[in-house]
Order: C-alpha cells, then structure tokens, then sequence
C-alpha cells in the first residue's frame, strides 16, 4: 500500500509533518566529491513548536561523515546552539540497525529547560573545528544529496520529516580514466559503435569533459571513424569495422587522459549461435535505501538507475531490484513502469524485479526475484506472514515457472547470508557468486565478503555440495542507484561490481531471461572477459547423462581484457586441473578419466587475469549412468 505524505526509501517510516518547520544550509552551493567542507544547517521551529523532553534529529547523507560531537579533530564533528534564551539541548547519535532500517548515523539533539516556539532556531556547525578547518567529508558519490531532519516535537517517540531538506549537489572531481566498451561480437565488415564514459578517479562520470578522441587498431584490417570531438562524459563513436576475422581490441585515445582499449571482439564471417551479452541484474535504489538521488519521485529513481546502465555504464540489460518490503505499490507500479518503458530490443532490456529481504530467523538469506512479464508481475513481502519463508515465497509463484527467478545473493553474510535450508529448482537456479560485497565461492577464496562471513556451510561451494544446481552470475549491489559500474557501498568501500554475462539466441528479454533459466551465464568481477565452456560438447549449465567408463573432454575458450594468468578446472569442489595462461587468448582441452564414485559430478572454470579481474562458468552436471 502507498502512503501519500511519507518519505522514500529509507525515510518511508516517517511522514512529513505539518507546521514542522525548515531548514537551510549555508553556504549551499556544489562541493567536489571527497573535499573537506564545513555547513551551517538551521532549523527554524514551526507552529507547532517543539515541546520540553522532544527532539531535532540530523541525518547527513551515506557517504557524508558520519556526525559526532565528542572529538573535534575527527571527521564529523558538529557544534551546536539554540535562539531560545534558557534552552538547552542535549546530544546524542542514533546508529542505524541493519534490517530495520537503511539510514545513516544521526545526531539527536533533545531539548530542556525551555520549548521551542514558532521562529525559534536550532544550529547545527557541521564540520566544526576549533581551528577553523573544514572537518567534514563530502561523499565519493557525484550526485545531489540531501540532508534531513526530523523532529519530535512532541517528545512522545513520534518522529516526523522535515519538508524540503536542504540539498547539496555533489560534482566529480577532474577527468582520471576512460572507459571503452564495444560488441562482443560481429561480422567481417559490420559497423559497430564503441561507447565511452570519461569518469573521475572514484569512477564518477565528467558531464563537462571535453577533447578528440581517436581510434587505432594493431594487428589487423578495419574501418575506423575519423578522430571525433567528444564533448560530455558520455560519448559514443559509430562506424567502426573490422574486416579481419579473429579477436581485436581497438585502443582509444583521448585529450588529457590515458590510452584504453575496447574489450576483445570476435570477428566471425559465420553467425554466431547465441549473443554475449554483459548485464548487472543487481543494483539497490534510492526506492529503499537511501537518499540516492535527492529529489527524485519514485519513477525518477527508476528512470535514473535504467539510463544509468544504459548509457553511462552501457550494460546490455539491468534490474532495478529495491527491497519488496519498502516498496508501496506505487513504488512496485513505477519498476514494472521503468522495466516496460526502457526494454528496447538490440539496445537494452530491463528485468522487472525486486529484492525478497530474509534476515529474519531461519528466513534463510536475501534473494532478488526476476519476471519475464512487467504487466502484473506480483511483489512478495518478506514480513507478510504468508510469503516469509523461501517455501511460502516458491508456493506464491506457483505456475511461474521458466518466467520467475530466485537468485540469492552474498550467501556468505555471516548477518543475512543464506544457509541453504530450503530449495527449489523450479525458481532458484542461479546464485550470484560476487558482488561489490565480495565473492561467496569457497573458503580462502579471492575478494572475500567485506563484512563478517561463514564460509563453511553458506558458500556457493556448499550449496552445489548438496546437491543444489545452480549457475553463476555476478552484479554490483552498490545501493547507489548506479548499476553497471560502480565501486562504492553504502557504508564503506567494498570491491568493484560485476556482471552477468549471458549466451542469449537473440538480444531481447524473453531470451536473456531464458539464457539466466537455463544457466548459460557466468560470472565476472567486472570484467568483459569472453568465456565459453563445454563438456563432451555441452555448454555451461547443461546436464547430461555419460557412462562411468566415458571419458570425459573438456573444452575452455577465454578472451581477456588483460593478459589471462591461469585458468582452474574444479570438479566436485575440488581443484581438478590448472591451465596457465600466455596472453590474452586461451583456449585449452582436457581429458577427464578419473571415476570419482559419485552418481552424479560437477564441473565449473575458474578464470584469473594477471591484473586480478576473475570469471566463473556456471557448472556442468554429468549424472553417471
């Protein structure tokens, strides 16, 4: 249900008060994203005043220093000060507790000794200092944000939100990195587009760069666009060609700013069987977690999180996934609305979808749900008593079958993870192995989960152990409302998001979504590695039948965006094989004849690049005749 006269997201608990008051922010223009600031906030009482033993609560934005009073030379330090003659206010800092609530830290100042009347003002010298230094950071994250308040006027417990917040509009800072992307695919002589994102050095897009951008290619035979002007972060250079068949790389040059290369490109005069397409189907919004962007409708948020993948990260399809359970339905309305309207075939798709939040006891871990159809796909709540268990949540779907996903996700959360209780293979066929969280694999594995983990039964290793068969992919999960590329949490700095990569027969929704159903995917940490994985002809995800005596052929084929270091074979858990990579292209065949005893074994890849950037192939299951 909506409630008109709420906040968003993580301000949906609190409703917007009437004859509240205000608040400004002086000086309140932009800031560079991580400089030092120091802001005056006043909150001016409303008719309603603000009685003995009630409160002003500060909540800067994630990113922001966190506030505090105790320690002048720290980060956040706030003074604060009263108009009223005789009253005095008393601090304290409110700490967000996980699961009830996505807001950042607060100062409460609660006040005594005489009430606010109407006109009556509240100071709060955020990134004070005693020597006049600004001693608050901005956040990394370029975009507006906002600063809010709420009040207990009352002092009853009732807290209600300020109208208005004052805004402060957070810039990148200079031009560091380019970004090129390009096809994965084409044919001898077809024109492609190469896409460009200029971003800062905390990956934020420059909307004011400007300068010549120029195309090369070694190695081989093409048509390459004239150098063009790029003015903007985003740009977007068409009419490249490659006339030779093979894999290429064309390096991109800009004014002022390192040389980049495309990720590899494989010329074909044959069309090939299926599409590769990179997506993030993971990205948390300011629909229930924030503050991000600032003053932004529901359907703005939507709309924001689609053309940001499309066009500044350029993914080929994403997923708007905010928690069900802070979503009202007009919420829900405007991400089935965001994923009908932004879905253009050979372009971009968007995944209806939303995140079932199962932190609860025996709830057994977070999982995003995926649609096929926008029109009436249904919102499971995690709290509804009839759909918060896994089980309840598979029955509700019943009949979704092939056109609802379960993908759980960060299963090795010591706090939400997921103890592989409860299964159902109708639904939960992938799990996401990585995230800007980390990396779920297996104990002792690279990029581990940032906060506190359980490896041993809550790994991805665990799961397939049991017996479970699912495939993997990767996202971000940055809860930036920024999919596709991204490397901050909303906390604190994690690792830098991935992608799903899918082998789909056509670049549209019904089949991305039949490639994740029927786990020809993989995982990357961000990377647009090719990776192809077959066994005794089979591709990745498959299950098939082999007698015991069969031998086994296993092929892997690899094009890196750096140079590929070693590729790991793993059966049954366990590592079966290493390949050593020598260069940039791999592609390598190995025998299998070794009976492991089992009914039924598994096989997935595991790919490492010299500059640290991984794949997984989903797994293979061969069942033992």
């Amino acid at each position: 249900m909506n409630h008109p006269g709420r906040g968003i997201g993580a301000l949906r608990d609190f409703k917007f008060g009437q004859g509240i008051g205000g608040t400004v922010v002086e000086p309140d223009g932009p800031v560079t994203a991580g400089r030092l600031g120091r802001w005056r906030f006043t909150y001016t009482a409303g008719s309603s005043g603000v009685a003995l033993g009630g409160a002003v609560r500060f909540t800067p934005p994630n990113g922001f220093s966190a506030p505090q009073f105790a320690d002048p030379a720290a980060p956040g330090c706030c003074a604060f000060s009263s108009s009223k003659k005789g009253a005095s206010l008393a601090p304290s800092l409110w700490e967000p507790e996980l699961g009830l609530t996505f807001l950042p830290s607060s100062l409460t100042l609660t006040l005594s000794g005489a009430q606010l009347e109407e006109g009556d003002r509240v100071e709060i010298d955020y990134g004070w200092t005693p020597s006049g230094i600004p001693g608050a950071r901005a956040q990394l994250l370029a975009m507006p944000a906002a600063f809010n308040f709420t009040v207990d006027a009352a002092g009853d417990g009732r807290w209600e939100l300020v109208p208005d917040p004052p805004v402060i509009d957070v810039r990148p800072e200079a031009p560091a990195r380019l970004i090129a992307t390009s096809p994965a695919q084409a044919a001898p002589g077809e024109p492609f587009a190469i896409r460009l994102a200029v971003r800062d050095r905390f990956g934020n897009v420059v909307p004011d760069y400007r300068g010549e951008v120029r195309l090369t290619l070694a190695g081989g035979k093409a048509r390459l666009p004239d150098p063009q002007e790029m003015s903007g972060g985003i740009g977007r250079i068409a009419g490249a060609a490659i006339e030779d068949p093979g894999v290429h790389r064309i390096g991109v040059e800009a004014d002022g700013l390192p040389p980049a290369r495309t990720p590899p490109i494989r010329v074909a005069a044959e069309t090939p069987e299926r599409k590769l397409l990179f997506g993030d189907p993971h990205c948390m919004t300011g629909l229930c977690v924030g503050e991000y962007p600032a003053g932004l409708d529901a359907r703005g948020i939507v709309d924001y999180v689609h053309i940001y993948a499309r066009d500044a990260a350029a993914v080929d399809f994403g997923a708007c996934t905010s928690l069900g359970y802070r979503m009202g339905d007009a919420e829900w309305r405007a991400v089935l609305g965001g994923a009908r309207d932004f879905t253009e075939p050979g372009r971009y798709v968007a995944l209806p979808a939303y995140e079932w939040f199962g932190m609860r006891e025996r709830q057994d871990g977070n999982k995003n749900v995926y649609f096929l159809e926008d029109e009436n796909a249904p919102k499971f709540d995690s709290r509804d008593p009839e759909s918060d268990m896994p089980e309840k949540l598979w029955a509700k779907l019943g009949g979704m079958e092939g056109r609802a996903l379960t993908i759980p996700h960060h299963s090795t959360s010591a706090i939400i993870g997921t103890r592989w209780e409860y299964h159902d293979p109708r639904y939960q066929r992938l799990v996401e192995i990585y995230s800007i969280w980390g990396n779920s694999e297996s104990e002792g594995c690279e990029r581990p989960l940032v906060n506190p983990a359980e490896y041993r039964e809550q790994s991805v290793a665990a799961a397939l152990e049991k017996g479970y068969r699912l495939g993997f992919i990767a996202g971000s999960d940055s809860h930036t409302s920024q999919p596709g590329y991204s490397n901050r949490l909303r906390l604190k700095n994690g690792w830098h998001g991935g992608y799903a990569c899918v082998w789909a027969e056509r670049f549209d929704r019904e089949r991305i979504f039949r490639a994740l159903w029927e786990r020809r995917c993989y995982a990357t940490t961000g990377a647009r590695i090719i990776l192809e994985f077959e066994l005794a002809g089979s591709q990745m995800g498959a299950e098939i039948s082999l007698p015991s005596a069969a031998e086994r052929e296993l092929v892997v084929r690899a094009e890196g965006t750096a140079e590929i270091s070693e590729v790991s074979v793993l059966k049954n858990g366990s590592a079966a094989h290493l390949f050593r990579g020598r260069g940039e292209s791999f592609e390598g065949r190995w025998l299998d004849g070794a009976s492991s005893g089992r009914d039924t074994d598994y096989y997935y890849v595991r790919v490492r690049q010299a500059d640290g950037e991984m794949a997984w192939s989903s797994p293979i299951w061969v069942d033992v005749e």
